[in-house]
């Protein structure tokens, strides 16, 4: 948290950004002051970074500000960069691609692992993965090692869902847009 402000009064947004190796990226932060901390779970990160945000992130900062929120932590079901969907999912298909399976495995449960206990330690926990993320059975296995185990069992939060009963992703366009004032809506209770 910050206690900076700028000159028009407004907290001073501080960035933050952990990649354990190139391509990979665990965790994304942005926190500005005083507030609840939010966790955000989505399908796969783009580039955004320490010094860099990117549309969803920028949808972000507006949303959690507007709601009271001090800051956000933003994760992921898969931590490859990519702004492309399709390359994650072949990255992560690595039951069929070859031997780098035991390393892209190790990635994935290290990831799982930090994710849960960031959505444990969260104040709210929003889920928007979208109709992008294809693999149901690894999303159901997140949802049931963020709510079990140890205390606390989040509930998790959305801004809309797809027709499919997906938590709706931000950059949702058309008739799916997310308005920017959109009251979070109960997704899975624990």
């Amino acid at each position: 948290m910050t206690d900076e402000v700028n000159l028009f009064g407004e907290a001073v947004l501080q960035r933050s950004a952990y990649f354990p190796e190139p391509g990979i990226r665990r965790r994304l932060t942005r926190n500005w002051g005083p507030g609840p901390h939010a966790l955000v779970i989505g399908c796969n990160p783009s580039n955004a970074g320490h010094e860099r945000d990117d549309p969803t992130s920028l949808w972000w900062n507006a949303w959690f500000r507007l709601f009271g929120f001090g800051g956000y932590d933003a994760m992921n079901l898969w931590s490859k960069v990519s702004s492309d969907p399709s390359e994650c999912r072949r990255w992560a298909d690595w039951q069929n691609n070859g031997p780098d399976w035991a390393a892209r495995d190790e990635i994935v449960y290290a990831n799982l692992s930090e994710l849960v206990a960031a959505a444990k330690r969260a104040d709210q926990v929003f889920v928007c993965w979208g109709n992008i993320a294809w693999d149901q059975d690894w999303i159901e296995h997140v949802v049931e090692e963020i709510q079990s185990g140890e205390a606390p069992y989040p509930d998790l939060w959305c801004w809309g869902t797809t027709k499919s009963g997906a938590p709706t992703h931000p950059m949702a366009r058309g008739k799916h847009r997310i308005p920017k004032d959109q009251k979070p809506i109960l997704w899975r209770a624990a």
